[in-house]
C-alpha cells in the first residue's frame, strides 16, 4: 500500500500540543533505569552518543570560552564582554578552532547578557569586507554585516529574551539586536587587502569595536578545555551539563534534552562525577563511539558535485540535523552563513582518489571564470588527519583572488598544488604547496552571488597534472 505523505519530509513530522488533551498530566517521577549491568550500560552508552551529538557545537564552544575568558585564579571575574585580537592572519600554529581561514583578521568575544543588555560601538568599514558573527550556544548564526545592514550601524545594542534595549536613549544609528541565548559568541572577521601596511589598516580598525557591558564577575563554571572535552565523557558532559543550566535549550529540543538527565545532565540533577560505576562506563562507551562517528564523518558535510567537489550545505543553520551540526562544529567551530561565506571541501581529486603530497603528486585547478564571489575568495589547504593548517614554505596556506586598497580584484586563473614549486611557475600566488601527506582544500565566497549559492557554478575539478612515473628495479 503506497502512503501520501502530507508533510514536507525536509522538515520533518506535522506537530501537535499535548498539552490540549482534556486532563493531560504529565509525569514528575525520574524514568526508569534498567535492572541489569548489560541493560543498564546499553542506555547509558545510547544516551551518551545522543548528547555528544546533540552537545557538541555548546561544548566545544564552552571550552573555547574557558581558554579565552576563564579566570587566572580561584575567585577572579571571568573576562566577558572583551573582544580579544588575533593581530595577524591564522598561521600553523593557530589553535583556536580547525580550518580556520587565512583571508580574514579574526577577533572573539563571549558576550554576558544575564545582567542585561551589552553595547558595541562599530567603525566605518568603508568597502573592506567584514562581520559580527553571532552564534548562540547551539551555534544558530546571525550576522552584523553590509549584507545585513548596508548602511553601517556604528551601534548595537544585543539583548536576550525578556529584555528590552529601548529602555535608554539611543543614537539615531543604533540597531537593536536580539539574540537567544545569555551566553553569546562574537566572531569577528576583518578583510586584509593586499600590501604590506593594510595589516595596520586592519588593527586600528579592531581596536576601533568597543564593546561596553556589565563589569567582569566572578562565577562557579567549571574551567575546561577542548582536549579534555575530546577525551573524556565526564568532562564533556560536565560541560554540557553547564550550558544547559546558563542558557537553556532551544524549546523543540526540551524533550529530547530531558533524557540526558539519567546522565545527570539538566537542573536539580546531580553532578555527573557522582553517576555510578555501571553508568559512567557505559557513558565512556557511548562517548567513544560518537567521537569516532564524527571523526569518520569529517567528509560528509553537504553535497558532492559533478567535479568531486562538496558544497558545505546549512552552516549556522542546522535545525535537527544534530549529526551534521555536530560534525560542521567538530571540524571547524563558529562556521558563518553560506549567505556570508559560501564554501566548498574536497579530500578527492577528479579521479576520486585521497589528495596526498607524497609520491610526487601534484594538481592543477584551471578556472575558466572566477568563483561568482562579490567580496572576495579563496582556495585553503588543510591536513586531512587534524584540519590544521601545515607549516608551509614561506606561509603559502591558500591562494585567493587579491583586492587591492583602492578596491580592484585580481583573481588567479591557474592554481598548480603540490609539495614542491613547480618549474616555470614564478608567481606565487598560482602555487599552493602541500604536506607529503593526505590533505584536502576549501574554496570559500565571501558575499557569494546567487550563482554560487543555487548551485549554477560549482568549482572545476582537481585534477592529477604529474603522475609518478614507475621506478624500475
Amino acid at each position: 500500500m503506497t502512503r501520501t505523505r502530507e508533510a514536507d519530509p525536509a522538515i520533518g513530522p506535522t506537530s501537535y500540543d499535548p498539552t490540549r488533551l482534556d486532563q493531560f498530566q504529565e509525569s514528575a517521577a525520574d524514568d526508569v533505569r534498567p535492572v541489569g549491568t548489560d541493560e543498564t550500560l546499553t542506555l547509558a552508552s545510547v544516551l551518551a552518543q545522543q548528547a555528544v551529538l546533540y552537545g557538541m557545537p555548546a561544548v566545544l564552544q564552552y571550552a573555547s570560552m574557558c581558554t579565552q575568558c576563564a579566570p587566572v585564579s580561584d575567585g577572579a571575574p571571568w573576562t566577558l564582554n572583551t573582544l580579544k585580537h588575533e593581530r595577524s592572519l591564522a598561521r600553523s600554529d593557530f589553535r583556536h578552532f580547525r580550518v580556520p581561514n587565512v583571508d580574514t583578521v579574526y577577533s572573539n568575544a563571549w558576550l554576558d547578557l544575564t545582567e542585561g543588555p551589552v553595547t558595541i560601538d562599530l567603525p566605518e568599514f568603508g568597502s573592506r569586507y567584514y562581520t559580527l558573527e553571532f552564534v548562540d550556544a547551539h551555534s544558530n548564526v546571525s550576522n552584523v554585516s553590509a549584507r545585513t545592514y548596508p548602511d553601517g550601524p556604528r551601534t548595537i545594542v544585543v539583548t536576550a529574551p525578556g529584555q528590552d534595549g529601548t529602555a535608554t536613549a539611543l543614537p539615531s544609528d543604533a540597531v537593536v539586536f536580539d539574540v537567544p541565548t545569555l551566553l553569546m559568541w562574537i566572531l569577528m572577521r576583518i578583510q586584509v587587502h593586499s600590501g604590506p601596511d593594510d595589516i595596520d589598516t586592519v588593527r586600528a580598525l579592531q581596536d576601533s569595536v568597543v564593546i561596553t557591558g556589565p563589569a567582569p564577575r566572578p562565577r562557579p563554571w567549571p574551567v575546561l578545555h577542548r582536549e579534555d572535552m575530546e577525551s573524556s565523557a565526564a568532562a564533556f558532559l560536565t560541560a554540557l551539563d553547564t550550558v544547559v543550566a546558563v542558557n537553556g535549550v532551544p524549546v523543540q529540543d526540551l524533550s529530547h534534552v530531558h533524557q540526558f538527565r539519567q546522565l545527570n545532565v539538566g537542573p536539580g540533577t546531580p553532578d555527573v562525577g557522582d553517576l555510578d560505576e555501571v553508568m559512567s562506563r557505559g557513558a565512556d562507551i557511548g562517548f567513544t563511539r560518537a567521537m569516532a562517528l564524527l571523526d569518520s564523518s569529517r567528509s560528509r558535510l553537504g553535497r558532492r558535485t559533478a567535479s568531486g567537489w562538496t558544497r558545505v550545505l546549512d552552516k549556522g543553520a542546522h535545525g535537527h540535523n544534530f549529526v551534521a551540526r555536530a560534525v560542521m562544529n567538530f571540524v571547524g567551530l563558529g562556521a558563518n552563513a553560506v549567505e556570508e561565506n559560501c564554501s566548498y571541501n574536497t579530500y578527492v581529486d577528479s579521479d576520486g582518489n585521497a589528495l596526498t603530497g607524497s609520491d610526487g603528486h601534484t594538481y592543477e585547478i584551471e578556472f575558466s571564470e572566477p568563483p561568482p564571489a562579490e567580496a572576495f575568495w579563496s582556495v585553503t589547504l588543510y591536513d586531512a588527519e587534524t584540519g590544521w593548517l601545515y607549516e608551509a614554505p614561506g606561509d603559502v596556506f591558500s591562494v585567493r583572488s587579491i583586492t587591492s586598497p583602492d578596491g580592484r580584484v585580481s583573481n588567479p586563473s591557474r592554481i598548480v598544488i603540490g609539495h614542491g614549486r613547480p618549474d616555470g611557475h614564478d608567481d606565487a600566488r598560482s602555487w599552493l604547496p602541500t604536506p607529503a601527506r593526505p590533505f584536502f582544500l576549501v574554496l570559500r565566497m565571501y558575499r557569494p552571488h546567487e550563482d554560487a549559492l543555487t548551485e549554477r557554478w560549482s568549482p572545476p575539478p582537481v585534477h592529477l597534472a604529474d603522475k609518478p612515473t614507475p621506478t624500475t628495479a
